[in-house]
């Protein structure tokens, strides 16, 4: 493998005994010599590339801590995508212009799947199936919503599914009716999805691959080169796995694999309970399968807010949790024996709580010295509860990234710096999915601009690379330009610490560097 060396920049190390640098060298895919141009010239052997930086910044590649890379390939270059906020004319148009039946394999049911659509943009009784009957009487059509929590489909698809008016809600669940009636309009919350999407057959299996691959060429194009996939399915792991195989997984994927979400997990619980039992046959060089996500509760956003909350009385309200406290306290109980960290999506108040309890349960079967668990999200944290993060080893992840656009009215949460003061570690995500690309630098500028509650660009920059590599446990390996670790390194259009803080969610990358070899270049799109 040809060295190469990168000279004549201000590269940012995120290594305290030496932060600054202006070159360095990479042999066999680590850092061999960080330090200034002198000194790496004088160590390049012969046939170095050389790269002149022209004093851009460089700085570690971006560890997203939430991410989900087979469901946003799929999402963005495969299914259909619907005009928003989309009418129902709108949204039949997009639908009858889609490929989604070539993605099945021959002798499927086809389907049409798409997203997303927006549920408050429908007058009172207009999001019903009717509509998608009259234009698909006889395909099966399943459309996601814009928070991917929640489902319409057609009235095939629920044939198919065996649900009819007579259906009763599924526990974690909620099939929508019309008023005054039985009769379903198509709707379908939380875990009433799971019917549906037991019911629709696999993508061929070069979809999922393909669509793995585009969103890790993606990431490269936003700078990310270490990643923790949020819903590992079955067929998420077994596209990065053989992405890997073929020397085509060109990122670090910790892959946290689903327990029980039927939905987000793309399988039935015994498949899901079957593939982590069975982890270990799925990793590889790049992919790590010592990682498990919980939903615990859904989505605090409208029309149906499944987020659970605290009561008047600061009790947990039951009602959106979707795992029961003993069963929750148990599973963890053997996750954590195990050495698996376990990553739990908790979207308010009450189910943040829940999961602490849990923890703390735990801590206290096990024994403090058991892995780090993560709680997703951290989008509302009561008061009392911020302590118990760094006291109980639980790192507040900070995702989605949308904490800076106003429309998702979510000001009052993800508080940066108090997570922080209270001694509790922090990693940042993107979760893309939601998002429409895993750009984390408007992010950053987010990040700080939020008054009392801000970071400063120091500390955020350590999260989002060697904050995140220790999390996952590689902070030896990776996260941060030192000799001897990964050579993740990517160049910039801007200095993030010379620039107006309005300007930082701009940033552009130029180069993205993985393992010593350039994997995106600006110059080449």
């Amino acid at each position: 493998m040809t060295s190469l060396a990168l000279v004549n920049g201000r590269i940012y190390t995120v290594d305290p005994s030496s932060p600054w640098a202006e070159a360095v060298l990479i042999d066999d895919g680590v850092f061999s010599v960080v330090g200034s141009d002198a000194e790496v010239r004088a160590a390049a052997p012969e046939g170095t590339e050389f790269v002149d930086l022209a004093g851009k910044l460089a700085m570690p590649g971006l560890h997203d801590a939430h991410t989900h890379l087979l469901f946003s390939g799929l999402k963005f270059k495969y299914e259909a995508r619907l005009t928003s906020p989309g009418s129902p004319a709108e949204i039949v148009h997009d639908l009858g212009n889609c490929h989604c039946a070539d993605l099945v394999s021959a002798g499927e049911q086809p389907w049409i799947v798409g997203g997303e659509f927006l549920p408050t943009a429908f007058a009172d009784g207009q999001l019903d199936r009717t509509f998608l009957d009259e234009a698909f009487p006889d395909q099966p059509v399943f459309l996601y919503d814009y928070t991917i929590h929640h489902a319409f489909v057609n009235s095939k698809a629920l044939e198919i599914a065996g649900l009819s008016d007579e259906s009763q809600d599924p526990p974690g669940g909620r099939l929508i009716r019309r008023d005054g009636t039985n009769e379903l309009t198509g709707e379908l919350v939380e875990q009433a999805r799971w019917p549906v999407m037991r019911a629709m057959p696999d993508y061929r299996p070069e979809i999922y691959r393909d669509a793995v691959a585009w969103a890790v060429a993606t990431c490269h194009r936003f700078g990310i080169t270490s990643v923790q996939e949020a819903s590992a399915s079955p067929q998420a792991l077994a596209a990065y796995r053989d992405l890997d195989r073929d020397g085509g997984l060109d990122l670090h994927v910790a892959a946290h694999l689903v327990w029980r979400e039927e939905g987000f997990g793309m399988a039935s619980t015994a498949e899901l309970d079957r593939t982590i039992a069975d982890r270990e046959s799925f990793a590889s060089a790049h992919l790590d399968t010592g990682f498990i996500k919980i939903w615990l509760d859904g989505a605090p956003l409208p029309p149906h807010m499944t987020q659970a909350d605290l009561d008047a009385h600061g009790g947990i309200d039951s009602d959106n949790i979707l795992v029961e406290a003993d069963q929750l306290t148990e599973v963890l109980r053997g996750f954590d024996a195990a050495g698996l960290s376990v990553k739990i999506h908790c979207a308010g108040e009450g189910s943040v709580r829940a999961a602490l309890d849990a923890f703390e349960s735990v801590r206290q079967i096990n024994g403090a010295n058991g892995p780090a668990h993560e709680i997703a999200h951290c989008t509302f944290i009561h008061d009392d509860d911020y302590k118990r993060f760094g006291q109980l080893n639980i790192v507040a992840e900070m995702s989605p990234a949308i904490w800076h656009i106003e429309e998702y009215g979510l000001d009052d949460g993800y508080k940066f710096r108090t997570i922080l003061d209270a001694g509790a570690t922090m990693t940042v995500g993107s979760d893309w999915i939601i998002t429409p690309d895993p750009n984390l630098f408007p992010a950053v500028q987010g990040m700080l601009q939020r008054q009392e509650n801000s970071v400063d660009l120091a500390t955020a920059v350590e999260l989002l690379t060697i904050g995140g590599a220790r999390v996952v446990g590689r902070d030896h390996h990776r996260g941060s330009i030192t000799a001897g670790k990964s050579a993740d390194l990517i160049v910039l259009d801007r200095d993030l610490f010379e620039i107006p803080v309005d300007e930082v969610g701009g940033t552009q990358v130029l180069r993205t560097v993985f393992e010593g070899r350039t994997v995106y270049s600006a110059d080449e799109r």
